[in-house]
């Protein structure tokens, strides 16, 4: 996904709803299989890299990168419920917009401690920090742009505390703001609306950009 996944194109309606003519659920879940492929690899080497005895200098880097792929592959994931169920996209979208909101806090912390050990006197991590540094710019600025939108954090972090995070408010104590979304994700539907005009969409398929260019830019020779 990136940025030119919004192309300008004509919405074409079938009995699955409607849907931009780019869209290509085939080659998209041939995506999601790579990324599910990347994801399980990464995990099988870092169980033989547990075996070294500098691990813990390399841990930070290789966890990046496992933490990097799992975003890829949950992102993509969620992204294809959204948009092939839109008819269930109270359950979906509620749960993208809580995985956008964790990857927007987590993703930038977690690059910063690789960092961190890269640079740390005696480490025996072979990482570049100034090639992660460098992406880690580039992400940022990605994801501010996000975060400029304050009407749009204020939402997705009310939607991540009363609705996805947890089955009822915190604070009153009551399921209104689950009753708020059911009615939104309702509405939406009645009026035909596609989720691929969603911000939730828009903003993590933005966000999926980013990362897939941080790690591009890091892992590439």
């Amino acid at each position: 996904m990136s940025d030119t996944a919004y192309p300008n194109g004509r919405f074409l309606r079938d009995d699955q709803g409607v849907r931009p003519d780019w869209w290509d659920p085939i080659k998209y879940v041939e995506s999601i299989e790579q990324a599910r492929k990347a994801v399980e690899d990464t995990a099988f080497v870092i169980v033989s890299a547990k075996k070294r005895p500098d691990w813990g200098s390399h841990r930070p880097g290789v966890e990046l990168i496992f933490y990097m792929a799992v975003i890829d592959y949950e992102t993509k994931v969620m992204l294809h419920e959204v948009l092939e169920s839109p008819k269930d996209r109270y359950v979906w979208e509620k749960y993208l917009a809580l995985h956008l909101h964790e990857v927007l806090e987590r993703a930038p912390q977690a690059i910063g401690a690789a960092i961190r050990e890269m640079r740390r006197p005696g480490t025996a991590s072979k990482a570049d920090p100034e090639r992660h540094e460098a992406a880690a710019r580039d992400l940022r600025e990605a994801f501010k742009e996000i975060r400029r939108d304050t009407e749009f954090m204020t939402a997705i972090e009310s939607l991540r505390n009363g609705v996805a995070a947890h089955h009822m408010d915190k604070k009153s104590a009551t399921m209104d703001p689950s009753i708020d979304w059911m009615l939104t994700a309702a509405s939406t539907r009645a009026r035909g609306q596609t989720p691929f005009t969603s911000q939730i969409v828009e903003y993590s398929g933005k966000a999926l950009a980013a990362i897939q260019t941080f790690s591009h830019a890091v892992l590439t020779p």
